[in-house]
């Protein structure tokens, strides 16, 4: 969860340098590192930042967006030296109390966190997120009861963040509650249908719930969002292996073969469904390339240079289904395809 918690800050979850020639502008700067923070492009994020930040120190956006870039690099203490000076600053400083609060609860320290949490409820009564961070930190405490009074208490405010419906969510789901983390995750992508990282944990949920045309669906359009999702990809593909396997063990071989092929193309790395199709183990010289590396015995002409070796080819909203998004192209994850 502390991993999800964290790609979640820096989401709302290779290297490029900053874009070379004229000084950037205060707001070209500002665009930058917000768009790099949002692609994974952290120190070029922190960098952008720090440039806006020394020319303007008191702008609270820049803060905060500068500290999450420096966490992601491995700078906690300076991310939470410059949280806690635009505390200092302003107490009511909604994003440096989230970000200050997710910090705690990811070092292990939901007394902090709750502080922080609540804080924002005195800023802004019914902050969603101060909600679900409450519950969060009283999770993180080993108070279950508590914590998922205030995942209710959420669910039951009809908010519309789904950030926050996200984490609630994801709670539900690591403490073994499926169907309630369905719906969460259902109404935040009724908010946002594109977000790669809710189709993912969603499509995990349908699976556990025995559903897996709505688990596959979800995984495919996490893949359509962002095709560089190793988990999604590595989920469908192991859904296919096991549709494999099913028709393996039913007699049904051409079906059995067809699923493999399928689990191959999303994960060529899929060891099992390579050993379904009756391919070599992946990453092992296959056996012609075997013979051709021996070494040949003395004979009286030289020995002929072997041939080639050819290559074998080888939220109270549960039922289903539910109406499709506006994006004809982007189906509603829960939708069989």
């Amino acid at each position: 969860m502390r991993f999800a918690i964290f790609a979640l800050m820096a989401a709302c979850f290779f290297m490029t340098p900053m874009p070379a020639g004229a000084a950037m502008s205060h707001d070209d700067l500002i665009f930058y590192g917000t768009e790099s923070l949002a692609r994974g492009r952290f120190p070029q994020a922190a960098q952008a930042f720090a440039e806006v930040l020394a020319g303007d120190p008191g702008n609270p956006y820049v803060r905060g967006r500068l500290a999450l870039a420096r966490i992601a690099v491995g700078q906690p203490d300076k991310a939470r030296s410059g949280l806690e000076a635009a505390v200092a600053a302003r107490s009511d400083d909604l994003f440096a109390l989230w970000t200050l609060g997710c910090l705690d609860i990811l070092e292990d320290k939901p007394a902090q966190a709750v502080g922080r949490f609540s804080a924002m409820l005195a800023a802004d009564p019914g902050n969603p997120r101060a909600i679900v961070g409450l519950g969060l930190a009283a999770l993180a405490a080993g108070r279950t009861a508590d914590g998922v009074g205030q995942l209710e208490a959420l669910r039951k405010a009809s908010t519309q963040d789904p950030l926050a419906l996200h984490l609630a969510g994801l709670a539900y789901w690591m403490l073994g509650a499926p169907a309630n983390a369905r719906l969460d995750l259902e109404a935040a992508l009724e908010l946002e249908p594109r977000n790669a990282a809710t189709l993912e944990l969603v499509g995990l949920v349908y699976r556990r719930l025995g559903k897996p045309t709505l688990a596959k669906s979800a995984w495919e359009q996490a893949l359509a969002v962002d095709p560089h999702r190793s988990r999604a990809r590595f989920f469908l593909s192991r859904l296919a292996e096991d549709d494999g396997l099913a028709a393996a063990l039913a007699g049904k071989k051409l079906e059995a073969q067809r699923a493999y092929e399928r689990a191959i193309s999303v994960d060529p790395t899929n060891q099992a469904a390579a050993r379904g199709l009756g391919l070599p183990a992946l990453g092992a010289p296959p056996p012609a390339a075997k013979e051709a590396g021996k070494v040949a015995r003395p004979q009286a002409a030289p020995p002929t240079a072997p041939k080639a070796a050819s290559r074998q080819a080888g939220h109270g909203k549960s039922a289903d289904p539910v109406p499709k998004p506006a994006q004809k192209d982007i189906p509603a994850p829960w939708e069989p395809r």
